[in-house]
């Protein structure tokens, strides 16, 4: 049944297509491929019905009807383009800006978008159209501000989604600003659904532009477009002249049901454009010769005093209950318990990632000129799906290049050769690498900015014995050769006992640490 309505679905759009293929070159085609005989006007070839030498017949001009439709399809259709260009990029910024920025700033424009949306669209551009009688370009910008708050909508939401992941979670607490995060993340995910929502307003745009000129407002009789055709049509009908009300309005119909054919169905994973590498990576200005080097070391640490965290709600459930620890640089320190016993709360709090409304309280700090890289619990949480790695990699190296105050910076095949994957893995899609292989580029991704703090959320959850010591003794290497201090936490007491790479140990319990000794490394 699923194949079935797959399969239904791929033939209505590519009906659809086909359609709107054939209604676009007829549009820009006959006009100058028709017959010389047939656009020419004459008082003795008017009002003719559709014949075989005019197969629409012709106006009360002698003109082809034909040839008529053709240049208004591609009058209208031009018209349409242009408002549904203006308006899906006025609609992208405006439902970008809001999810990146939220808040107060994510509120004033949705008001905004609410009031631009509660004007009836005709009324409005009637009002903007009629200062610029016979204007092109008014009817086009007329028609794009009051369309404009439909992809604001379709953008925001998808782009919420976005937000919420980890791995923008994780570039803001890198450092990313509102900016960084729309360009780096939500415009490649919601530029697909914006684009669709775009195709989807040229048929409405063309309703709307064919409706200005029938009402004499829109272009100009002497410019024929769908409007002013069927505007000029009406003398006729009490005269028993049927064809040039019909043809126009079948071109409408016909614009109409192809676009419309192209939009069932969700689209895939194909209507997302794939992202090209962003960033203002130079690989000349970096060095190669000292990858440990390149990553940094200096001697800040963290710091947490009787830090609590509840969530709000009946009871107010305590997930971190008065946590204290401290962690030197070149240090690992592991964090195990059950699930459930606070250690993803403990370290999204030392990310600064606690969730909006929590009850806080106690102290999380940094030494001084340090920050905090996050490698969450999913590896592949930490990476836009749609995009291939090295651009994301170089967008945590230019935040690390800013955050130094210097261009010298590792650049991604130095980086990956830290962590030890092959460099030529970073140019594939997340969904391409293995589990272990995606786990240490997570922490790839967490080096590219240049943390003094490394926090890592579960790294070895869901890979074998083997490639669970890899990682741990790629973190234990981090701290030995870079200086960084490493905080993780796992459930996996028996790898954290068998790598021997933790310099102390703390069970965490309701919410409460306390040290294991029997699990620290000699």
């Amino acid at each position: 049944m699923r194949d079935r309505a797959v399969g239904r679905v791929a033939g209505l759009r590519a009906a659809g297509g086909v359609m709107l293929v054939a209604v676009v070159a007829f549009a820009l085609v006959w006009p100058a491929i028709a017959p010389a005989d047939m656009a020419s006007s004459g008082y003795l070839s008017a009002d003719l019905p559709p014949t075989w030498a005019h197969p629409m017949g012709t106006d009360g001009l002698g003109h082809d009807l034909s040839v008529r439709v053709a240049q208004a399809l591609r009058v209208s259709l031009a018209v349409a383009a242009g408002a549904a260009v203006l308006a899906g990029v006025l609609g992208v910024a405006v439902g970008a800006g809001a999810a990146a920025c939220g808040g107060r700033v994510d509120a004033a424009l949705m008001r905004c978008t609410d009031a631009v949306a509660a004007v009836p669209h005709l009324l409005a551009t009637v009002v903007v159209v009629a200062l610029f009688r016979g204007s092109l370009a008014a009817i086009v910008v007329a028609l794009a501000l009051t369309h404009w708050p439909a992809v604001a909508r379709v953008v925001r939401a998808e782009a919420q989604q976005i937000m919420a992941s980890q791995y923008v979670a994780a570039s803001r607490v890198a450092g990313a600003s509102p900016l960084q995060l729309a360009r780096w993340h939500v415009l490649p995910a919601v530029v697909g659904q914006a684009g669709l929502a775009m195709v989807l307003m040229i048929p409405h745009a063309v309703w709307h532009e064919s409706t200005l000129s029938f009402l004499g407002i829109g272009m100009p009789p002497e410019r024929p477009s769908l409007g002013t055709l069927v505007a000029l049509s009406q003398s006729g009908l009490l005269l028993g002249r049927w064809w040039p009300l019909a043809f126009p309005t079948a071109a409408l119909i016909a614009v109409t049901v192809a676009v419309a054919l192209l939009g069932p169905g969700t689209p895939g994973r194909g209507w997302v454009r794939r992202g090209a590498p962003v960033g203002d990576h130079n690989p000349g200005d970096h060095h190669r010769d000292d990858d440990d080097d390149e990553v940094g070391s200096s001697r800040a640490s963290l710091t947490v005093d009787d830090l609590v965290v509840a969530h709000r709600g009946p009871g107010s459930v305590r997930a971190i209950d008065g946590a204290s620890l401290r962690i030197e640089t070149g240090r690992v320190v592991a964090i195990i318990g059950p699930s459930g016993a606070g250690k993803s709360s403990l370290l999204d709090a030392c990310a600064g990632m606690t969730p909006a409304g929590a009850i806080t309280a106690g102290r999380v700090a940094l030494g001084s000129g340090g920050s905090t890289g996050h490698v969450p619990q999913s590896a592949a949480a930490a990476f836009t799906p749609t995009r291939h790695l090295r651009g994301q990699l170089e967008e945590g190296l230019a935040v690390g290049r800013r955050g130094r105050g210097d261009r010298r910076a590792p650049d991604v095949d130095a980086l990956c050769r830290l962590v030890r994957v092959n460099p030529a893995l970073a140019d594939r899609y997340p969904h391409q690498l293995s589990g272990g292989q995606l786990r240490r580029m997570a922490i790839a991704a967490a080096l590219s900015t240049n943390p003094t703090v490394l926090l890592a959320d579960e790294p070895t959850t869901g890979l074998d014995a083997d490639l669970a010591l890899a990682v741990l003794t790629t973190l234990r290497r981090l701290a030995d050769d870079t200086g960084l201090a490493v905080l993780l936490v796992t459930h996996d007491h028996a790898a954290i006992a068998e790598s021997g790479v933790a310099d102390e140990v703390l069970e965490m319990r309701g919410g409460r640490l306390r040290p294991v000794a029997e699990l620290v490394s000699s």
